[in-house]
């Protein structure tokens, strides 16, 4: 690969990714204000019919484990929270790339912001609605490199499939940068909030997370179980190890494992309707 100077300028000069539709880009701005009026947002919602599908869909999924039929946007602002709310704005706008990077992106991506999710909430964190959303974004850095350098990209999977190593591992053997660091690069650009910056960046040595290193861990910890299940495809077929510092800040012990499994199911059960 290109040196990370080479990179990070070709990652500030993306020409082609798409371009939000207007009420998008104007929810998106309404929700960077934490002064917003639910109800304003709920109708700026309403006027975007695929925008209005998707987050009812969201709400009503197993993701948030809501007992009761969401049927209007104002619920859905309750139940899934602004953060989730502008992850949807935000990967409206980039679903369509996600899945044209690389077969099996998208579902790789989806199954890891539901296991971020489920573990998010069964430690009890605070941000979990946040840290699914980072399960969802944690790999942008591959849609980047995927489009914008699809030679270099393929070059890493093989040497992943050649040498039984992960894309990660092969990234760090031939260049000074990997999918991290590049997703960084378009969080930064993006201005993203730690919460979401840090495990797009850490997410396969939280323990260099210095915002948000319980999001890092936790998406890293989800990364691995999707990986272990089989569900789509992140450039690799093989499953790196459990990073102890993840162990110690999760504060995970053998006796979760059973539980997080049950509840893991059907979140994962759920994902067909938003591949």
């Amino acid at each position: 690969m290109t040196q990370s100077s080479d990179a990070r300028r070709k990652v500030r000069r993306i020409k082609n990714l798409p371009a939000m539709p207007a009420v998008v880009a104007r929810l998106f701005k309404m929700l960077e204000n934490p002064e917003a009026a639910q109800a304003d947002v709920a109708r700026l919602i309403g006027q975007d019919q695929a925008l209005s599908a998707k987050t009812l869909r969201l709400a009503n999924s197993p993701f948030f484990g809501y007992a009761r039929k969401v049927s209007s946007i104002s619920q859905a602002l309750l139940v899934l929270g602004f953060d989730v709310v502008k992850g949807l704005v935000l990967t409206s706008g980039v679903s369509d790339l996600i899945r044209k990077s690389m077969k099996g992106l998208w579902e790789h991506s989806l199954a890891v912001a539901a296991a971020s999710g489920v573990v998010a909430r069964r430690l009890k964190y605070k941000d979990a609605e946040e840290m699914l959303l980072a399960g969802l974004l944690h790999d942008l850095g591959k849609v980047v490199l995927a489009t914008e350098m699809p030679r270099e990209t393929r070059a890493v999977i093989d040497r992943a499939a050649a040498d039984g190593i992960t894309f990660y591992e092969a990234e760090r053997r031939m260049g000074d940068f990997d999918h991290g660091d590049v997703g960084a690069w378009l969080a930064e650009h993006w201005n993203l909030p730690p919460g979401l910056a840090d495990p797009i960046e850490h997410h396969h040595q939280p323990e260099r997370a210095e915002n948000a290193p319980e999001a890092a861990a936790v998406v890293h910890l989800a990364d691995l179980l999707v990986r272990a299940l089989g569900i789509g495809f992140a450039g690799d077929s093989f499953v790196p190890p459990l990073s102890p510092a993840a162990w110690d800040l999760l504060k995970l012990s053998p006796k979760d494992w059973p539980g997080l499994l049950d509840e893991l199911e059907p979140a994962l059960a759920s994902l067909g309707e938003f591949a």
